[in-house]
């Protein structure tokens, strides 16, 4: 029997951005770690959510040219060290 918490767990994700010919990551978007949104877990898994929202974010970057990593975590601040749940990267051709 199912007791009132949800089947899904909350996870937090963060997205990074390597240009290329660089070796260092950088923060994309307003915070450390955002919300993977509850409605999105309801229907499908982390892993899922994670390759849509990357082939999302890649349509809305098509301008650069790089690699995009997302990385979800179970706390909403890992210590540092603390390796992600699931982390997944796509390469950003950019123009020309």
């Amino acid at each position: 029997m199912r007791g009132t918490a949800p089947y899904w767990h909350p996870y937090w994700y963060r997205l990074q951005f390597r240009a290329e010919r660089e070796y260092e990551w950088r923060p994309m978007g307003p915070g450390p770690l955002s919300a993977v949104p509850a409605k999105a877990l309801k229907s499908q898994t982390l892993q899922d959510w994670a390759c849509w929202f990357l082939a999302e974010a890649a349509d809305e970057l098509n301008d650069l040219r790089g690699d995009l990593l997302v990385e979800c975590y179970q706390e909403p601040a890992p210590v540092d060290g603390t390796p992600p749940v699931y982390s997944r990267e796509v390469s950003l051709v950019g123009p020309g």
